[in-house]
C-alpha cells in the first residue's frame, strides 16, 4: 500500500473541499464565519554580524461553518517570510508535507483544512488537522501528533509552530469520559531553516563557512520512510473531566523532535565558489510514548502536571565528537556516527495565578531524565527547563504587556522576551518585542546568542 504525501494531501483536500462546496450550495442559509489578520513585522538585530532578516507580511484566514451535523474548518496562511534568505532557493508557492528545508517566500500553507461529521456523541474528522494534547504550556510533553516549524524557533507561539498533518480523528464522548483516536497515515517531517538563515542555530557549521572565503552551505533532504500503514503515526487518549481533569495518552510513531545522522563533510570548489555539505541529514526514528496529564482549578489558582515515558528515543552525541576537522580544507571527511538510543522520562508541573484582575502569572518547570549512560551526550542525565510569564493589562486592557523568561540551569543558558501591545481599536494593534538569548554554543538558547533583536509588529484583524 503506497501512500505518497502529495497524493494523500490531494485526496484529503478534495474530500474536504468538495464537501465544503456541497455544504455551501445545499445549505446556503447556514452561516459561515470568516476571520483573519494581516501581520506586518520588522526586525532590528542587536549584533551587526548576525544574519539579517527582512520585513515580513503574513496573512491568515479562518473559515468555519456552524452547521451542527457537518462542520468545515480551514486555517490558511501565506505571505512573505522575511526569515528566508534572499533570493529564495525554493521556487514552490505551497508548503508541502515531505520536505524539511522549505525556503520559499512568498508561500501559502494549509495549516488546517478539515471536515467534521457529528453524531450524538461521536465526532469524525478528516483533513489537515492540528491537535493539542497534554497540559503544559510552550513545551508540552505528550503533544506529539504535529511536528513543529523551527524556522523561527521560539518567536512563534506554540499554536503557530505546529504543522497541520493529513489525518483521520474520532472522538467518542460518554458522560465525563472522552476517547480520542488519531491516525496520521504518512510521516510529515518538521521544518528547519537553511543553515545560513537567522534561526538555524548551527554555530559549528557557521564557523566552517566563515573560515573559508566564498563559501556556500548546501543541504540535503532526508529520504523519508516508506509511506505504508506500518509507518503511520497513531495516537490514543482517554480523558476524564471533573474537579480534576486527567488524561492517559499513548503515541506510536515517528519522533517529531529533530535528530540528525552523520555522513561526510564535503568541501569542494564549484564554479568559483566553495560548496560545503555539512554532512548531517535529519533522521526519523519510531518511538512509543505513554503519558499522563492532569489539571485542576481552585479559585485564582490553576495547576497542571504532565509525565511521559518515551521508549527508543534517539539523541545526538556532543558535536565535538562528530569528527569535524580542526582546520577545514577542500576535501571529503567521513564523520563519526552521532546517534545513540535511550529511553527518556519527562515530567513537569505548571501553575497559573491571577495576581489581580488584569495580571496573570504563569510558572512552569519540567525535566527530562535520560536513562542509561550519558557520557557522550551534551545533555546531562537530568535536563531542566524553567519557564515564567507575567501578563499584565493596563488602561482597561488598552495596553498589554508580557515578561517571558526561560532558563536551563544545567548549562546556564537563558532567554528573556519582553513585549508590549497597544490596542488602537477593534481592528488594529501595534506591538514591540525585545528578545535576548545567552548561553554555551550547544545549549538550547545559547546556540542563538547572536540573535538578540527588537521586533515591531502591526496587526490588522477582522
Amino acid at each position: 500500500m503506497f501512500l505518497h504525501p502529495s497524493n494523500v494531501l490531494r485526496t484529503l483536500l478534495a474530500v474536504a473541499f468538495s464537501s465544503f462546496l456541497s455544504l455551501t450550495t445545499s445549505f446556503a442559509e447556514e452561516p459561515f464565519s470568516f476571520s483573519g489578520s494581516l501581520d506586518f513585522r520588522g526586525v532590528d538585530r542587536h549584533e551587526s554580524d548576525s544574519v539579517e532578516e527582512e520585513p515580513s507580511l503574513i496573512g491568515r484566514l479562518k473559515i468555519d461553518t456552524t452547521r451542527q451535523t457537518w462542520r468545515f474548518h480551514a486555517w490558511i496562511e501565506g505571505g512573505w517570510d522575511g526569515s528566508v534568505k534572499r533570493p529564495p532557493r525554493d521556487p514552490s508557492l505551497i508548503k508541502n508535507f515531505d520536505e524539511v528545508y522549505q525556503s520559499n517566500s512568498p508561500y501559502l500553507e494549509f495549516k488546517e483544512f478539515a471536515l467534521t461529521y457529528s453524531l450524538k456523541n461521536l465526532d469524525l474528522a478528516v483533513g489537515i488537522q492540528r491537535f493539542a494534547w497534554g497540559k503544559l504550556d510552550e513545551y508540552p510533553l505528550n503533544d506529539l501528533l504535529n511536528p513543529w516549524d523551527y524556522t523561527q524557533f521560539i518567536l512563534k507561539p506554540l499554536e503557530e509552530r505546529k504543522i497541520g498533518v493529513p489525518s483521520f480523528a474520532a472522538t467518542l464522548s460518554e458522560g465525563v469520559w472522552t476517547y480520542d483516536a488519531v491516525w496520521v497515515p504518512v510521516l510529515v517531517p518538521y521544518r528547519l531553516p537553511m543553515p545560513d538563515e537567522r534561526w538555524a542555530g548551527l554555530p559549528q557549521v557557521t564557523q566552517i563557512e566563515n573560515s573559508i572565503p566564498n563559501a556556500e552551505i548546501v543541504t540535503r533532504e532526508p529520504i523519508l520512510p516508506d509511506h505504508n500503514i506500518k509507518n503511520s503515526n497513531f495516537g490514543l487518549r482517554i480523558k476524564r473531566v471533573g474537579d480534576i481533569d486527567c488524561a492517559v495518552n499513548m503515541f506510536s510513531g515517528y519522533d517529531p523532535r529533530p535528530v540528525f545522522k552523520t555522513t561526510m563533510l564535503t568541501i569542494m570548489p564549484q564554479g568559483g565558489m566553495i560548496v560545503i555539505d555539512p554532512g548531517f541529514i535529519p533522521d526519523f526514528r519510531r518511538i512509543f510514548v505513554f503519558g499522563v496529564d492532569a489539571a485542576a482549578v481552585q479559585g485564582d489558582l490553576s495547576l497542571r502536571a504532565e509525565t511521559a515515558y518515551t521508549f527508543n528515543r534517539y539523541l545526538n552525541i556532543r558535536r565535538e565528537l562528530w569528527g569535524y576537522p580542526a582546520v577545514p580544507m577542500p576535501g571529503i571527511y567521513p564523520l563519526n556516527p552521532a546517534e545513540l538510543q535511550r529511553d527518556t522520562f519527562d515530567y513537569g508541573i505548571g501553575a497559573d495565578y491571577r495576581l489581580f484582575e488584569d495580571g496573570l502569572l504563569t510558572v512552569q518547570g519540567q525535566q527530562t531524565v535520560i536513562l542509561g549512560n550519558t557520557d557522550l551526550f551534551y545533555e546531562r542525565k537530568v535536563e531542566t527547563l524553567l519557564w515564567m510569564n507575567l501578563k499584565v493589562g493596563w488602561m482597561n486592557q488598552r495596553l498589554e504587556t508580557n515578561l517571558n523568561f526561560a532558563d536551563n540551569p544545567e548549562h546556564g543558558d537563558s532567554m528573556i522576551k519582553v513585549n508590549a501591545w497597544y490596542v488602537l481599536n477593534d481592528a488594529w494593534k501595534a506591538g514591540i518585542t525585545v528578545i535576548a538569548l545567552d548561553g554555551p554554543a550547544q545549549s538550547l538558547f545559547g546556540r542563538f546568542s547572536r540573535n538578540d533583536q527588537t521586533e515591531a509588529e502591526l496587526i490588522y484583524s477582522w
